[in-house]
C-alpha cells in the first residue's frame, strides 16, 4: 500500500488543476468519472489527485488501463498499472486490450482512435459524466508546434481544450507541467513507467519534445512551453466565436435533407472567407467527410470561381452546382439522423 506523504507543491498543484476543473465544468457529488491511465507520471498523477479529491467531494472515480498491445510486455506494464491504481485506492479498474489498425492514418492517430473507443465504451457502461486524460501543459506546446510544421490552421493551433468538442473530456493538467506531474508522484511514493517509446524520434512528437523545444528554450530564452500553450488559449478563444458565426450562417444558408445539403450561394457569397469555409466544412463533415483545406477550397471555388465546372467527387461527397444552389451529396452510408 502507497503511504500517505505530507502535501508538497506538486501536488498541491495538481489536486488545485483537478478542483478548479470540477467547478468550471459542472462535476457534482454521485457523479462518475472515468481516468485514463498509462502508468505514466502523468496519467498517475491524475488519477491520485483524482481519487483524493473524489473522496473529498463524494465523487465516484473510475480508471480505464488501455493495453495497445505495441511493444513488448506490454501487457505486463498494462497489469502493473492496474496493480498501482488499485494500490492508490481505486476500487474499479479495467485493463482492455485494444487492436490497432493502422491503415492510411498511422500508428500514433490508429492508436489514439483505439484507444478513445475503449475509453468511450467504459464510460458508457458506467455512466459516467467524463472521462479525464493526463495531457499537460508541455503535451500543448507539442501539438501547437505539430500544428504550425504542418500548416493546419488555426483549429490545429488552438491545440486541446480543457473539455473536448465532444463534451466528452476533461484535461485538467492542461496547464501544469510534466515536471510538476513527475515530482507528484515522487513525493506521493508512486512508481511510475517510463515509456521508452517516449525516446524514439522516429514519432513526431518526440522528435518536437527532444529536439525542437529544447533548441527552442535555447536560443530563444525559456517559457516557450508556457508561450505556446497562451497561444492555444487564445485561439480557443476565436475559434469559438468563428464557430458559433458559421454556426448561425449555415442555418441560414444551408438546407438539409437525406444524405445532402444544399448552400445557397447567394448568402454564401455574403460571407467573408473564415465564416464561408467554416459552413462548407460543417456541410462536409455532417455527410461523413473528414475534409482538408483542399476539400474546403475545392467547393469554395464553385462560388468564387464558377464558369460552369463538372461536379467535384471528394471522398465520402459529391458536390454539383447548379445556378444558385451547391449541393453536397453524402456517397456514403449515414447514420440516422445525420441530416
Amino acid at each position: 500500500m502507497v503511504a500517505r506523504p505530507r502535501l508538497t507543491p506538486a501536488m498541491a498543484d495538481v489536486r488545485r488543476a483537478i478542483r478548479d476543473t470540477w467547478e468550471t465544468y459542472g462535476v457534482e457529488e454521485s457523479d462518475t468519472l472515468v481516468i485514463a491511465c498509462s502508468g505514466g507520471a502523468d496519467s498517475l498523477a491524475l488519477a491520485a489527485a483524482s481519487l483524493f479529491e473524489g473522496k473529498r467531494a463524494k465523487v465516484n472515480v473510475i480508471s480505464v488501463v488501455v493495453n495497445h498491445n505495441l511493444q513488448k510486455g506490454s501487457e505486463e506494464i498494462a497489469e502493473q498499472a492496474k496493480t498501482t491504481l488499485m494500490e492508490l485506492g481505486f476500487e474499479t479498474v479495467e485493463v482492455v486490450k485494444v487492436k490497432v489498425v493502422v491503415g492510411s492514418i498511422g500508428m500514433e492517430a490508429a492508436a489514439r482512435h483505439a484507444r478513445y473507443e475503449a475509453i468511450d465504451d467504459l464510460a458508457k457502461r458506467y455512466g459516467a459524466k467524463y472521462s479525464m486524460l493526463g495531457h499537460t501543459l508541455d503535451d500543448q506546446a507539442e501539438t501547437v508546434l505539430l500544428g504550425l510544421a504542418r500548416g493546419s490552421g488555426p483549429k490545429s493551433i488552438a491545440g486541446m481544450s480543457a473539455l473536448s468538442a465532444d463534451g466528452k473530456y476533461l484535461r485538467p493538467l492542461l496547464g501544469i507541467r510534466r515536471e510538476t506531474t513527475v515530482a507528484f508522484c515522487v513525493d506521493s511514493g508512486i512508481k511510475f513507467w517510463q515509456d521508452p517509446q517516449n525516446l524514439e524520434t522516429k514519432f513526431s512528437r518526440v522528435k518536437v519534445r527532444l529536439n525542437v523545444l529544447p533548441v527552442l528554450e535555447k536560443e530563444l530564452g525559456p517559457g516557450i512551453a508556457g508561450a505556446l500553450a497562451r497561444t492555444a488559449e487564445i485561439l480557443q478563444e476565436d475559434n469559438a466565436y468563428l464557430d458559433a458565426q458559421a454556426d448561425i450562417a449555415f442555418h441560414s444558408s444551408a438546407k438539409t435533407t437525406n444524405k445532402s445539403v444544399v448552400l445557397d450561394v447567394e448568402e454564401l457569397f455574403q460571407l467573408s472567407p473564415a465564416i464561408r469555409n467554416r459552413v462548407i466544412h460543417n456541410a462536409l463533415v455532417l455527410l461523413g467527410a473528414e475534409p482538408s483545406k483542399t476539400h474546403v477550397d475545392s467547393v469554395s471555388s464553385l462560388l468564387t470561381n464558377w464558369h460552369g465546372q463538372k461536379p467535384l467527387t471528394l471522398p465520402a461527397v459529391r458536390v454539383v452546382r447548379t445556378g444558385q444552389e451547391i449541393t453536397l451529396k453524402s456517397t456514403k452510408t449515414l447514420k440516422p439522423g445525420a441530416c
